[in-house]
């Protein structure tokens, strides 16, 4: 490219451009400091995402005396640190409070109205737990969704619809077919998984 050329003209960055970044710069927010103040820092607790503008000189002064927990006591400080390692949500410890009674309904009233996940309603009410409150696990699911019932079903539910799958499908009854051997197969193993499974 020419140095004389029309277009190298139009992407030389003018001198006034120069000027208005530099009058962008706020003044240094320390007392009595004439310099611009180019650094962010803080302004603490309670002014989350506000700043001081400092120069360099003051940003290295206001952050060696900058404490967050100015002015909390000891247990305070302890009680923030340890809800914001577990982001500030509410935590139990294994195997307590599994499903809310009226005590801790009240109590956690707001955290369950702000449940968009269902984690603190009641185990019968849960997706891929049985009624009884028995966790299922996948292959159980699959098992009873081979037998054609939900996670809903009780052990004898399961055990008549076997019964009137196996009576349904079986060669006997279909003057010798064969052509439902397959499903026969998979609703005969389902039945099995479940049953060594201590679902029924």
């Amino acid at each position: 490219m020419k140095l004389d050329s029309k277009y190298f003209d139009k992407i030389r960055v003018k001198p006034s451009a120069e000027k208005k970044v530099a009058d962008t710069i706020p003044q240094c927010d320390w007392p009595d400091c004439p310099r611009p103040g180019r650094h962010k820092a803080p302004m603490g607790r309670g002014h989350e995402g506000k700043f001081y503008n400092y120069c360099p000189a003051h940003v290295q002064e206001y952050n060696k005396t900058y404490n967050y927990f100015s002015g909390m006591k000891d247990d305070e400080m302890q009680e923030f640190q340890k809800n914001s390692r577990l982001g500030d949500r509410p935590t139990w410890k294994l195997g307590q409070n599994a499903t809310p009674n009226a005590s801790n309904v009240r109590r956690r009233g707001a955290q369950l109205r702000d449940d968009p996940f269902g984690l603190n309603i009641g185990a019968a009410k849960q997706p891929g737990r049985h009624p009884s409150g028995r966790a299922l696990r996948a292959t159980e699911l699959k098992a009873l969704q081979t037998l054609g019932l939900d996670d809903t079903a009780t052990a004898d539910q399961v055990k008549a619809q076997y019964k009137t799958l196996v009576k349904r499908l079986h060669p006997d009854a279909n003057g010798g077919s064969r052509a439902n051997e397959d499903t026969l197969k998979a609703v005969i193993q389902a039945y099995d998984h479940l049953r060594s499974s201590g679902f029924c």
